[in-house]
């Protein structure tokens, strides 16, 4: 079992997107792949649909080297400094 499958997790990160959203739109972020390794890319928004398909809430991100979004789980994104 993975980091991302941990329901823990996915309920830690649930609770934190409905209480206060911490990123906005043009925000650079940190996105950890399932090897631990972090990527910077650049927040777009927050994934509305995520609930309807049973997983946790997610978001779009945008890579530098990418010219389109991505679909990240928001327990695999981190604010950069």
């Amino acid at each position: 079992m993975s980091m991302f499958d941990d329901p823990a997790e996915t309920e830690a990160a649930e609770i934190e997107v409905d209480e206060e959203p911490r990123l906005k739109e043009g925000d650079e972020v940190w996105v950890q792949d399932g090897d631990g390794n972090r990527h910077p890319g650049t927040f777009v928004g927050m994934n509305e649909a995520a609930g309807w398909f049973g997983g946790g809430p997610s978001a779009y991100v945008v890579h530098p080297e990418g010219h389109q979004a991505e679909v990240v789980s928001m327990a695999r994104i981190t604010l950069r400094d």
